[in-house]
């Protein structure tokens, strides 16, 4: 299946530039999305993820055609 992917600056996202296309297995979660974009694991539940505009959490699976917008909160002061 494929599934749109866009993130934000902030996240550190090597191979895969934000908008493009990306192939996974049928029946992956974001939790696997975030590994073949090869976010660490520990880092993956500071990751907020959208999917088709509702936020969602690791364990969601994705469906053909998804968009899946990632993002890190940021705090300051």
């Amino acid at each position: 299946m494929k599934v749109f992917v866009e993130y934000t600056g902030v996240l550190d996202v090597k191979d895969v530039p934000s908008g493009s296309q990306v192939e996974l297995p049928d029946k992956s979660t974001i939790g696997a999305l975030l590994s073949h974009l090869k976010i660490k694991p520990e880092h993956h539940r500071f990751v907020v993820s959208a999917v088709n505009g509702k936020q969602q959490r690791a364990s969601t699976r994705l469906v053909d055609g998804d968009r899946v917008l990632l993002s890190l909160p940021m705090g300051g002061g």
